[in-house]
């Protein structure tokens, strides 16, 4: 909550209950990177393409990422909108929630994956749904790999560095 400028808290009374709140700002508009064109997109900058309906989710994403100098993050608020931009910009890896309105993360891969121009993309998947079950249907439907919210910083950043080293491969194999 606080990496997303916000706070938390709790008031509680003995033989009463308990009183949890949460504070957020949420006054930055909701998808303002997924506006970025292609065109604005620094070359020396790898791209990574976040599909997020949540804004809390967004913002928490778009912070990690602002400390790193190496990556450009472009937001989409679903997943038909993630799939037009992924065709677009052709992002080194995506991060996608699984959990999107209309059409789902599963569904987003699959038709990322039958686009010759997307199909080497790396996905990660990055979603609250646990279950092993859950977890195994994404890496059997081809995703990079399964992360859990909440999200555990390090594994993000450690997972888009081999995500980035794979698409940095894969690059040079098809040049």
């Amino acid at each position: 909550i606080e990496l997303m400028n916000g706070a938390i808290g709790v008031e509680s009374t003995l033989g009463e209950g308990s009183e949890f709140w949460v504070e957020m700002d949420l006054t930055v508009e909701p998808g303002a990177a997924a506006r970025t064109t292609a065109a604005q997109l620094d070359a020396q900058l790898d791209v990574l393409l976040y599909v997020e309906d949540n804004t809390a989710n967004l913002r928490l994403i778009e912070t990690l990422v602002a400390r790193r100098t190496d990556l450009r993050l472009v937001t989409a608020m679903d997943g038909n909108q993630g799939i037009e931009i992924a065709r677009t910009i052709l992002p080194q890896v995506i991060l996608l929630d699984i959990n999107l309105p209309g059409v789902s993360g599963l569904e987003v891969r699959q038709r990322l994956a039958e686009d010759p121009a997307t199909a080497h993309i790396p996905v990660i998947a990055l979603s609250a749904n646990a279950m092993p079950r859950d977890i195994q249907r994404a890496l059997t439907a081809g995703f990079f790999r399964y992360l859990t919210k909440p999200v555990k910083i390090d594994e993000v950043m450690e997972t888009l560095d081999l995500a980035l080293q794979l698409s940095r491969d894969g690059r040079r194999l098809r040049l």
